[in-house]
């Protein structure tokens, strides 16, 4: 009985020990965690009133908070504020943590936590993407990420994957200067060479911030394709078995207002969205200008992705069906357990010859048609999101 008992103690203090990390970055700044309406993160701490505030990253422990604050006329006043979580309670935020901390933003923890990544406007360039390391609670050495970064454009939003590679924003091949778009490198055993841009998730329109997943399996970007008579809003976009991107989706009109949303971040445990929404009052006849940062449960946000969709099956009239789908035909990335569903276009229901075994994604049966069908598959996870996938099965041929 002793033995039992111990056993459950230490899966007690196991358990809370791992809850209390994850929750450090809500300790004492929030009154209520969010479900799907974003609400105000840390009011009258990280987010003050009439103070902009304008990106948050938090620490992959949970025991570090980087925020930026942005003043239209005092550039000393647009600079990064750190707080830390010691002695079981969060220091005050401190803007003395960068040497010359002025025109700085864009904050960024490393996957490891032991680099710190941010943007520096100065002089001689619009913007430029620095590093440094980041110990014991310390921003150290910071200097400008290598010259195959930093162009004389600007270089904004960027992240950083735990294979190495290098996400960024930049519009250093805009000739109007205005829009952003979104570029990577890769990290070879020599370091990083070479700059591509990522055409599936750059426009026409200006991409300027972003946050990679530090699996690198998806990103959320910050762009303003002037749709939905919104400003800026936040995308999201998956990464697929061949490595490309899916068509980046705009999040729902819950999180994308018709506001300014921008400076996308995702704590470590994927559970919450955090981001800025800038918006524009009147006050005595005059427009003010008005951001704090938000944040939101993720469950209406991460949704099935189809991510291995290679799908090679011809059949012919009266052959058999044997056709077994690619277990990871979708991904999810808060959830794995997901149900199927599969029918016609149209909403029609299968015909009667071929069956479908949802539990094992595999179609069974004998061939009737002479013409090709089209299939559509849908998944839906725990959260009731769904998303659909349509292939074509049989060819069309003579029999």
């Amino acid at each position: 009985m002793i033995k039992y008992f111990l056993i459950i103690l230490l899966l007690f203090f196991s358990c809370n020990t791992k809850k209390n990390v994850e929750d450090n970055y809500i300790k004492d700044l929030v009154q209520e965690i969010p479900n799907d309406i974003p609400q105000i993160f840390g009011a009258d701490i990280v987010s003050k009133k009439g103070r902009f505030e304008m990106g948050i990253t938090i620490s992959p422990n949970g025991k570090s908070i980087a925020f930026g604050v942005a003043h239209d006329s005092k550039p000393e006043e647009t600079c990064i504020y750190l707080m830390n979580f010691i002695n079981k309670k969060w220091s005050s935020p401190d803007k003395t943590v960068l040497p010359n901390n002025t025109n700085t933003f864009f904050p960024m923890f490393s996957p490891t936590g032991d680099e710190f990544y941010f943007a520096k406007s100065n002089e001689k360039y619009e913007t430029d993407l620095w590093i440094a390391k980041y110990l014991n609670n310390k921003i150290i050495a910071p200097k400008p990420l290598d010259s195959i970064f930093n162009s004389k454009s600007r270089e904004a939003g960027h992240g950083i994957a735990k294979s190495g590679s290098f996400y960024f924003t930049s519009n250093r091949n805009d000739q109007n200067q205005c829009c952003g778009d979104i570029y990577y490198s890769k990290l070879e055993s020599d370091g990083y060479k070479t700059i591509q841009k990522i055409d599936e998730l750059s426009s026409i329109f200006d991409e300027e911030s972003l946050f990679l997943s530090p699996d690198e399996n998806y990103i959320i970007i910050q762009a303003w394709k002037k749709e939905f008579k919104s400003k800026h809003d936040l995308y999201i976009s998956y990464r697929t078995k061949d490595s490309s991107w899916t068509i980046p989706k705009r999040l729902n009109t819950k999180i994308n207002s018709k506001e300014f949303e921008q400076r996308p971040f995702i704590s470590s445990d994927n559970k919450f969205l955090f981001f800025s929404r800038t918006s524009i009052i009147k006050e005595k006849g005059k427009d003010v200008y008005e951001s704090d940062i938000y944040w939101v449960n993720t469950k209406s946000i991460f949704k099935p992705y189809p991510y291995n969709t290679e799908i090679k099956y011809t059949i012919q009239q009266n052959e058999q069906i044997q056709l077994q789908l690619p277990n990871d035909l979708f991904k999810d990335v808060d959830d794995q357990n997901l149900s199927y569903k599969a029918y016609l276009e149209n909403n029609l229901e299968l015909p009667e010859w071929i069956k479908f075994d949802s539990n094992n994604l595999s179609f069974s049966g004998t061939w009737k048609s002479k013409d090709p069908i089209m299939i559509i598959i849908i998944a839906t996870d725990t959260s009731g999101n769904n998303t659909k996938f349509k292939f074509q099965l049989g060819q069309k041929e003579q029999f």
